[in-house]
This record gives structure tokens, sequence and C-alpha cells, in this order.
């Protein structure tokens, strides 16, 4: 009879223990859950700062495959990443901007082409492109990647994970 009542007393003083532990869980995979939606939110991206979003495509682009070079950081002749697959190089122009991007970055990455010897080159915003800058990459091959873009990129990287 006494071992059914120290169980007894055992399990009401576990009770709010476990109850806590529970509750302590889920709050860890819930906190885990935002953080992981947060990493590859467009809100986080429009928070970094160049070198945080060089990272962050550099990361993307590994996560697709592609062998990334960061360029150093000044003098970089208009080109921040060149992304290697199937013996194609890219160099790609990042510009983490607050408003649209306009002819410079298109024209910097025009530049980097050549220098770097690339087979093409792009332009890789968080933002949206002027008209200017649109008809300047048409007319030179550049390739552009905006807001939308870069979304559907991340979505393929985060299949990939």
């Amino acid at each position: 009879m006494s071992k059914i009542l120290t169980n007894s007393i055992f399990l009401k003083d576990a009770l709010p223990v476990f109850i806590a532990f529970i509750i302590i869980v889920a709050v860890v995979a819930i906190i885990t859950l935002i953080l992981k939606k947060y990493k590859w939110s467009l809100f986080r991206i429009d928070k970094m700062k160049g070198d945080e979003f060089e990272d962050f495509i550099k990361e993307i682009y590994e996560l697709l495959g592609y062998t990334v070079i960061k360029t150093k950081k000044s003098g970089d002749q208009g080109i921040d990443l060149i992304v290697k697959k199937l013996f194609k190089k890219t160099g790609i122009q990042l510009k983490r901007y607050s408003k649209t991007v306009g002819n410079t970055a298109v024209q910097e990455a025009v530049a980097g082409k050549k220098y770097y010897k690339l087979d093409r080159v792009c332009v890789l915003t968080n933002q949206t492109f002027t008209k200017s800058a649109v008809a300047l990459a048409k007319a030179n091959g550049v390739i552009l990647i905006d807001r939308d873009g870069l979304k559907k990129l991340i979505k393929k990287a985060k299949k990939k994970r």
C-alpha cells in the first residue's frame, strides 16, 4: 500500500515538471522554426549590410551546386561573386539597396565581364531596376535578377537544403 501511495505522490510532484519540460521543448521548436523562416526572408535581406548580403547569396549559389568565388572587397571591377557550373563562369554584381537599381550597376557588370573573362554577367538585387537599367542590360546581354527573381532563387535553394 505504501508503494502505491509513494508512486502517486511521485506522479503528482513530477507532473508540473513534465508539463514545464513539454512547454520548454515546444517554445524552443517554435523559435527554431521562426529563425529558419527569418533566415531566408526578404525582410532579413533588406536589413543586411553589403558583406552579409554577399555571404548570403554565396550560400544560395553553393546550395544550388555552383562553385563560388568572392572577389576582393575594393577594386572588384564590378563583380562581387563569380559562380561556376559546367565550365560556365558567371559574374554577379550584387546590389542590396533600399531603392531601385540604375544603369551604374549594369555598367559595372559589363566592365567586369571582360576583366574577369566571364561567359556572362548578372546584376542581382533585393529591389527592382529602373527602365533605363533594363534597357541597358538588354542591349549588353546582362542578366537582371530583381526582388521577385531573388525570391525564386531562395525558394530553389531552400529545397536543396
